[in-house]
């Protein structure tokens, strides 16, 4: 069989499957675009509920992974999930005879690499960094240039938010505002500013409902500081369809990511991208992003949402004040977002860009896609959708720009995750 009309063959290792999280569903939507387009994939989970990250149970990966390595054969590309597991993707490269090693970066991780690690991949003539975003892709420019795979939004996942932001909603007499976020990472998302600057906001222009949303349960330290505030809840666990509305009757989305580098108290903080902006914003909701790391290229700064100049709660209080003080406007806003959303996450252009990033070669002829119809009402706006292969120059907060990366891959000022 020619080699262009065969299906492409990739082994996918990854950290986990079932524990949730925006490394997971992004994995899962690499997945499935894949098996969509055609490719054989089998993939091999280091840690599944139930299965704790023990020593034992990462050996027992290992072994597992290379003896799915053996069984699978000849390979076109091993992906390897994650920046940990790099170690067992060179071995399996060799047992599969792929000649194509890509390696998943989110944000965070870039700086937390292992030495032993980043000299792997820097020998390996099979292994490349691939990575979420320009801020991470330039991060990453001291162990090889990262062409960029951006977060892909699963076609059924897509259509449910599409679909939630055709309905026309009357505005509530009192604003809501979301964020979401895994909750027991509640201090690296910002959840204390958050709540800080809705407070002065509601000194200013009255009641003001805030929703944080997310994997659970929540911390006690999380309940405890929600209940020392008025018309503030916590939403444990939301299935899609619950956090579909919850996207859609917000009146303002905001990510609060704070920034910082790893310390012995405290681990790395940052956002690699925020796939809930992107959410978000084919939901109708306008959005907030965090004022460093990669959100930048989730959204449209000044057009679908807006930045704060930097992570304090006085800069966050200023833009909030500013995008909820007219709420028909924001609405507006979120309309232009769903527009914005819908062209830059059409599932043809992402596989399109998975199989290039992942398998060095397209889609199989006889196995397109299968894409599901958008719902009624949809026009294709004239946006252009974001590149996959950006390469920049790291960004300041002097000379902003909405695709910019981070410059070095030791720690920089602004993290990602």
């Amino acid at each position: 069989m020619p080699d262009a009309d065969r299906a492409a063959r990739v082994l996918l290792l990854t950290l986990s499957g079932g524990l949730g999280g925006g490394i997971e569903r992004y994995l899962t939507t690499v997945e499935e675009t894949l098996r969509a387009g055609g490719a054989e994939l089998t993939r091999v989970d280091m840690l599944k509920p139930g299965i704790p990250a023990t020593p034992g149970n990462r050996a027992r990966f290992v072994r597992r992974a290379l003896g799915a390595a053996r069984r699978f054969g000849a390979a076109d590309s091993v992906v390897v999930g994650h920046a940990n597991l790099i170690p067992v993707g060179a071995a399996a490269l060799r047992l599969t005879r792929a000649r194509f090693g890509p390696v998943l970066f989110y944000g965070t991780d870039i700086w937390s690499l292992r030495a032993a690690d980043r000299a792997i991949l820097r020998a390996d003539p099979l292994l490349h960094p691939v990575t979420i975003s320009s801020y991470s892709s330039g991060a990453l420019s001291t162990v090889g240039l990262a062409p960029i795979l951006p977060p892909g939004i699963s076609p059924a996942w897509r259509t449910t938010l599409l679909a939630e932001s055709s309905r026309r909603r009357p505005l509530p007499p009192v604003p809501t505002m979301l964020s979401v976020f895994r909750l027991a990472d509640w201090p690296g998302k910002g959840a204390a500013v958050l709540l800080e600057a809705v407070a002065a906001i509601r000194a200013e222009l009255g009641p003001v409902r805030l929703v944080l949303a997310g994997q659970g349960p929540a911390p006690g330290a999380l309940h405890e500081l929600v209940s020392a505030h008025p018309d503030t809840e916590v939403v444990e666990s939301p299935g899609d369809e619950e956090l579909a509305r919850l996207y859609a009757t917000a009146d303002l989305f905001v990510l609060c990511t704070r920034t910082h580098t790893p310390t012995r108290t405290r681990p790395a903080s940052g956002e690699g991208y925020g796939i809930v902006l992107l959410e978000a914003q084919l939901a109708g909701c306008a959005v907030v992003g965090p004022a460093s790391g990669g959100s930048h290229d989730a959204y449209q700064d000044g057009v679908t949402g807006q930045t704060p100049v930097d992570e304090s709660a006085a800069a966050l209080t200023e833009v909030l004040r500013g995008m909820l003080a007219d709420r028909a406007r924001l609405a507006r806003t979120g309309r232009r977002a769903a527009e914005w959303a819908e062209a830059a996450t059409r599932p043809d252009h992402y596989a399109r860009q998975v199989f290039t990033a992942l398998t060095g070669r397209p889609a199989t002829p006889a196995h397109p896609p299968e894409l599901p119809a958008q719902p009624a009402g949809r026009s294709a706006p004239p946006t252009r959708p974001p590149s996959s292969a950006r390469l920049a120059t790291p960004p300041s907060r002097s000379t902003p720009t909405h695709a910019s990366p981070s410059g070095s891959a030791t720690p920089p000022s602004r993290s990602t995750s």
